[in-house]
């Protein structure tokens, strides 16, 4: 006498879609997933090397002894204030454009000048740069809670600084 399985072919037929059914979709929000917090990091590191290439602009030309214009810690947009060759605008420029000179596509779309502060420590001699930055994702602004109350808001902002020492010290 001959046994016959349990689960026969004909049964099992339609299995495997049912099964790639509920399981394709938890993937494709793990790669989507995966895949922004990918260009989160991308741009993060491309706004971090803006920012040292600006902060270097800034180290590099300032003299020790102007300090004293550049303590007024968190911000310099003091309209008073000229330091050599426009070298604050020059700075933002390159921070956010690429270029000292500016330009009109940013590094990062939503980056403006106006993200861009600057402070001394004079104690340290050191100029510190600080860039904030709103990163949004590619696709989706929120993740809906299926009425379980309001969406998830996953927009946030970068917020970068980076310190770089003046030559010349005293």
């Amino acid at each position: 006498m001959t046994r016959r399985p349990l689960l026969s072919g004909k049964r099992q037929q339609g299995l495997a879609a049912v099964e790639m059914t509920l399981v394709l979709p938890v993937l494709l929000l793990l790669l989507l997933a995966t895949a922004e917090i990918g260009r989160m990091l991308y741009q993060y590191n491309t706004l971090t090397k803006a920012q040292r290439s600006g902060a270097r602009l800034l180290a590099t030309h300032l003299n020790y002894g102007q300090q004293a214009v550049l303590n007024d810690c968190p911000t310099l947009d003091d309209p008073v204030i000229l330091l050599p060759d426009n070298l604050m605008a020059r700075s933002r420029n390159l921070i956010v454009y690429g270029s000292e000179l500016g330009g009109d596509e940013p590094v990062l779309p939503g980056l403006e000048t106006a993200d861009v502060s600057f402070c001394e420590v004079p104690a340290l001699n050191e100029v510190q740069v600080h860039v904030r930055y709103d990163f949004s994702p590619m696709l989706f602004n929120s993740l809906p809670t299926f009425g379980l109350g309001d969406p998830v808001n996953i927009d946030f902002t970068l917020d970068s600084s980076i310190s770089m020492r003046v030559l010349g010290g005293s």
